[in-house]
């Protein structure tokens, strides 16, 4: 899959947050932007884990990269994100 599909759903993803909001800069931080809030975030990873299928380990993934759509699509979808886990 591509980046630019990546982005797409992790966009979609984000939209069940904040579903009038079409045109979030990639590089947006979401949490200081106030569209996720710390609460939320949990909320919104595991909604991105489920829609994805991927499951990468979030302690080694900087920060900072958790914070973008940018980031996100490189760890979900990047070269190094993990498989697609296959559902039973």
């Amino acid at each position: 899959m591509s980046n630019g599909n990546g982005e797409a759903q992790i966009r979609e993803v984000l939209s069940t947050f904040h579903p009038e909001l079409v045109n979030i800069p990639a590089d947006v931080d979401l949490i200081d932007s106030r569209l996720i809030n710390s609460l939320a975030f949990i909320t919104f990873m595991q909604n991105l884990i489920d829609a994805t299928g991927r499951e990468p380990d979030l302690d080694s993934v900087p920060i900072g990269k958790l914070r973008t759509i940018e980031g996100l699509t490189e760890i979900f979808f990047g070269s190094d994100a993990p498989s697609a886990q296959v559902a039973e």
